[in-house]
């Protein structure tokens, strides 16, 4: 089943659940989301940083963008090198993310993912690791610009080395949306657990996979409840 899942599953969850936060929770709701947003994003840098230490690789900045762990098959994203040296820059031009929190209106609290989720997933790598960031589509920038302090490619060869390593890897590091719908999932209920108590986090979850299983299907909805009942930090 994992197969039907995608990027729109995952930006859909996250923006129900932020929207339920915020009408049940108001204010603390917000500060919930944003607190399980970094929590979400540490535990995937962790995961990747315990990958490459148990591949002998340092917990580099370069080693970060080898290491990730999702990819875009169906090409729903677009993004484009900007700069090989002295700062290694990309920019993103399109954004499926962006374009499922517009769909069914939930812009509002894909701004709060995306002004979490990449510097929280770099610091789970290597707290030590520094990600700039001067732009982002979700808050109308023509882009997103990624600055990431530390890579420096000083030449096409040596970026193409990364990227085949980045491809040889790419069956033991890229998890599917299922698992990374349901490790969201997993992620912001424990935070709205702990920030907003039993009742409130119940009411949250209950009522955003409610929404989700009548937008995307009942299906999906079941089994992103039975995968988000595993242990994200194993590898």
């Amino acid at each position: 089943m994992a197969d039907i899942f995608y990027i729109e599953d995952h930006a859909l969850l996250y923006g129900l659940m932020g929207r339920y936060a915020e009408e049940l929770c108001g204010k603390a709701g917000l500060q919930a989301l944003e607190k399980g947003t970094i929590l979400y994003g540490k535990e995937r840098g962790l995961r990747m940083a315990m990958r490459a230490q148990r591949n002998g690789d340092e917990l580099s900045q370069r080693n970060y963008l080898i290491y990730g762990e999702w990819s875009d098959p169906r090409g729903l994203c677009s993004s484009r090198t900007a700069s090989l040296s002295p700062i290694y820059r990309t920019e993103t031009l399109v954004c499926e993310w962006c374009r499922t929190w517009e769909r069914y209106d939930l812009m509002r609290y894909g701004r709060i993912y995306c002004s979490h989720i990449d510097k929280s997933l770099v610091k789970g790598f290597n707290p030590e690791n520094e990600l700039d960031m001067d732009g982002s589509l979700s808050k109308g920038d023509p882009c997103c610009g990624f600055n990431w302090i530390g890579a420096d490619y000083g030449d096409e060869a040596s970026a193409s080395d990364d990227m085949k390593k980045k491809a040889e890897l790419s069956e033991s590091n890229v998890k599917d949306f299922l698992y990374h719908t349901a490790h969201l999932y997993s992620a912001l209920r424990r935070c709205f657990l702990l920030e907003l108590g039993l009742q409130a986090s119940g009411s949250i979850c209950g009522s955003a996979m409610k929404e989700y299983s009548e937008l995307l299907g009942s299906d999906k909805a079941a089994a992103i409840l039975s995968e988000a009942d595993q242990d994200f930090l194993r590898i």
